[in-house]
């Protein structure tokens, strides 16, 4: 019985690691890719105000 217990602990702690490390891993790439977006809607709003004024 102690053995069953310790296999449930183990993959309950094993669960619980690797839910905090795409938890953050998720929110390093949410963060990456919020900071390329806004640096790609910059040059988009650069590009479009350069082609109205030479209109």
């Amino acid at each position: 019985m102690n053995c069953i217990k310790g296999i449930f602990k183990f993959f309950f702690i094993l669960i619980a690691i690797t839910t905090v490390a795409v938890g953050a891993g998720v929110a390093v790439l949410a963060f990456v890719f919020k900071k390329d977006f806004e640096d790609l809607e910059q040059k988009t709003k650069e590009i479009v105000s350069e082609i109205e004024s030479n209109n």
